[in-house]
């Protein structure tokens, strides 16, 4: 890998922190208030022991790479020849269809939010197209533009909860009672499925970082500050529109913007900020095609090399770039037809398979200390 391809374990964070906004706006406060009731601003911070856990486990396994080396390296080096390009077959795979996912639910978004009768596919195709030409070039450019608009997206989204504040009801937050506990602890789930993502995703790039230990110090301070914002997100939504309300809404955050009043005016910005929040998306799906052609390619055989500098070239295995980006396209065509279609994959398939993902890696690294290959 050459100097071109290096970048920083602070740019990875970034694309990490950027890309989770996607899914956290979409996701966080309405399904947790499903499963926490009034309790469901607390289940972020209950998250974060279990999630520090995972991460210092995470951190043991990257620890081990060699120079160039991400976890799908890793992951070959640990089980093996034929087991590892298999696990890394399905890990593309997945990639491929989670990216796909997240077009479509995009697509909804704007649809919700903004376009009411339009079709999600002139969405879908738009971006999809986007990601694809980004997929096809080299990650240090996504990971700068994940470092310029981090600090963008946070800003706006502070300013946001911070006008939030006068309409926030204490009423809707408090009290609670020790039988709130279970329900708060089950509400951190949603949590998890965002914030784990974030965790392993960027892991596939750690080839790119050259000269830098692994930092179990800086993940921490990631996922703590992340969670933090999570909380402070859901508490707005809560202390605004209440626990049953917020259960109900599709999406609670955009909700939120769109009845802030600012300097005294009816000034509706839901529009601007829906706009702003395809960047997100644009990183998610982005950085999944990332990790899906790094998987695809060592699981086939077909490693980075000659043809890379030219964005358009199909030789030696970037054509499987072209194909997992098609397939992503096909697939947010495809996948959820309706609404309910894209809440069953949004609140059963894609958090089964967000865990699968994650939790895997544990046992990979496991397997490895056992069979003396770390």
């Amino acid at each position: 890998m050459n100097g071109k391809d290096r970048f920083s374990r602070r740019q990875l964070l970034s694309l990490g922190a950027a890309a989770v906004l996607s899914p956290a706006l979409r996701l966080y406060p309405a399904a947790s208030a499903r499963l926490a009731g009034r309790g469901a601003w607390l289940s972020a911070l209950c998250c974060l022991p279990p999630l520090l856990l995972y991460v210092w486990s995470f951190s043991l396994f990257t620890a081990r790479r060699r120079e160039g080396e991400g976890i799908a390296e890793l992951t070959l080096r640990c089980l093996g020849d034929k087991p590892g390009r298999a696990v890394l077959l399905l890990y593309g795979l997945w990639f491929v269809l989670y990216a796909g996912f997240v077009l479509r639910a995009s697509a909804e978004r704007f649809m919700v939010a903004l376009f009411p009768e339009s079709a999600p596919a002139f969405f879908v195709l738009s971006l999809g197209l986007a990601v694809l030409l980004c997929s096809l070039g080299r990650p240090r450019s996504l990971l700068r533009l994940a470092r310029m608009l981090l600090p963008v997206l946070l800003g706006v989204l502070g300013l946001l909860l911070l006008v939030s504040l006068q309409q926030v009801k204490a009423e809707n937050l408090l009290p609670l009672t020790e039988r709130d506990t279970l329900p708060v602890l089950l509400g951190a789930l949603p949590v998890a499925e965002v914030l784990l993502l974030g965790i392993y995703a960027p892991g596939f790039l750690l080839g790119g970082v050259s000269g830098e230990e692994d930092s179990f110090r800086a993940a921490a301070g990631w996922l703590s500050g992340l969670c933090l914002l999570l909380t402070a997100l859901c508490a707005a939504v809560l202390g605004c529109f209440g626990a049953e309300l917020t259960a109900r809404l599709s999406l609670p955050f955009f909700t939120l913007v769109r009845n802030l009043v600012f300097f005294r005016t009816v000034e509706r910005i839901e529009a601007l900020v829906a706009a702003l929040w395809l960047f997100p998306d644009f990183l998610l799906a982005s950085l999944s095609l990332f990790c899906a052609g790094i998987c695809l390619r060592l699981a086939l055989k077909k490693p980075s090399g000659r043809g890379e500098e030219r964005l358009l070239s199909v030789e030696n295995g970037r054509w499987l770039l072209w194909l997992s980006g098609a397939a992503a396209i096909a697939a947010g065509l495809l996948l959820a037809p309706n609404g309910d279609a894209l809440t069953l994959w949004s609140e059963r398939i894609v958090p089964i398979g967000q865990a699968a993902a994650a939790l895997l890696f544990p046992l990979i690294y496991m397997v490895g200390t056992a069979r003396k290959r770390l």
